[in-house]
């Protein structure tokens, strides 16, 4: 169920899509860990690989071909952001941006109940 129209969530400035985009990523993928075996310890190092500025810049790059427009409208527009800081040091400027752009699309997807979407892009991306 969406919270939002469509229309709500592009009046959002794209890093308040990429704020919640960054829940999203990590709550999907601690969903996937959960159904492992391992130690919760083990978990918690994984889910930092994978949610992460080069993990989410690679993952955004492995699905770009299949963004609508709207969606790379979305990804430009949080690559475009003044976002205030500096990139972590385990990124190069370049991911931390595309990162963010990737985080974006996956706030808006979760906010206008895309959540199929969002799951399919961030499977496929990880692949």
């Amino acid at each position: 169920m969406p919270l939002m129209t469509q229309q709500q969530a592009r009046q959002l400035s794209a890093l308040q899509l990429a704020f919640m985009g960054d829940t999203v990523c990590d709550l999907l993928t601690r969903s996937e860990l959960m159904f492992t075996t391992l130690p919760v310890k083990q978990m918690h190092q994984n889910a930092t690989q994978i949610v992460n500025a080069r993990a989410q810049a690679a993952q955004l790059q492995a699905v770009r071909h299949l963004l609508t427009q709207e969606e790379l409208d979305i990804v430009q527009r949080a690559r475009n952001a003044h976002i205030g800081h500096h990139a972590p040091q385990s990124a190069t400027p370049e991911e931390y941006l595309t990162a963010t752009g990737f985080e974006a699309l996956m706030g808006y997807l979760f906010l206008t109940g895309q959540m199929n979407r969002a799951q399919m892009l961030f499977r496929l991306g990880r692949v």
